[in-house]
């Protein structure tokens, strides 16, 4: 696997953070190519930039061929969570300075995340409805363990084609955070898809990125063509 991925800088929040960038070996400016936010989880945070591509999507962008999307790999400070909106302003900041220095198709940008990020890509769904065209939260959540009903929130994001992954085995985020999520997006009638593992714990993030098609998926022609699927 390359280990190159181009190092970058953003402002936000009164303050300079660093980001990474996976770019494909064959990327030109002859055409415009889709873009993948990745959002670590909670291992990640910090300020090396380099943490977040070691786990999650990063290690998986050559497991057949090198991936066919620009990926972007902001971090959260240690002190912080994605739930938090200044956390999740610099991973926007990140996206939106990666779309001014490269060629990227407005209409094919998908938002991932894991764990911690995954709850943060729900929320980062949410702030800005108009920007990604599919989104996969790997073992997340959505908020307070405590409140059930999701309904007001998912219908803002309902136009968004979804692709949750959950183990059913896991022992950090159990996964009925994300049958919820599943349930309350599939009464507001969005185009959602489902597959939980089985026998699989926290780490559902390596199958799901892995063999599953999910990297596909996220940089498909146009994923709200698909229709939605469930597997458990």
């Amino acid at each position: 696997m390359s280990t190159d991925f181009l190092l970058r800088h953003v402002e936000s929040g009164g303050g300079t953070r660093d980001f990474r960038v996976y770019v494909p070996p064959d990327y030109d400016d002859d055409h415009t190519w889709p873009a993948v936010l990745f959002l670590h989880g909670a291992g990640e945070r910090g300020n090396d930039s380099v943490t977040p591509t070691k786990v999650g999507i990063g290690p998986h962008l050559y497991d057949r061929e090198p991936y066919p999307a620009i990926v972007v790999f902001p971090q959260c400070p240690a002190e912080s969570h994605w739930s938090a909106p200044a956390a999740r302003a610099i991973a926007a900041a990140a996206l939106d300075s990666v779309i001014s220095e490269f060629r990227i198709d407005a209409a094919r940008i998908a938002l991932t995340g894991i764990s911690m990020g995954a709850a943060g890509a729900w929320l980062l769904a949410s702030d800005q409805t108009g920007r990604f065209a599919s989104l996969a939260p790997v073992c997340g959540w959505l908020s307070s363990r405590a409140k059930r009903d999701f309904s007001g929130f998912v219908k803002g994001i309902a136009h968004i084609p979804t692709w949750i992954f959950h183990g059913d085995a896991d022992t950090i985020v159990p996964v009925d955070e994300s049958r919820i999520m599943h349930a309350a997006l599939e009464a507001a009638g969005a185009q959602v898809r489902y597959t939980e593992l089985k026998g699989v714990g926290h780490n559902s993030w390596d199958p799901a990125y892995g063999e599953s098609g999910l990297m596909e998926w996220l940089v498909g022609e146009d994923p709200r063509t698909r229709g939605p699927e469930n597997s458990k």
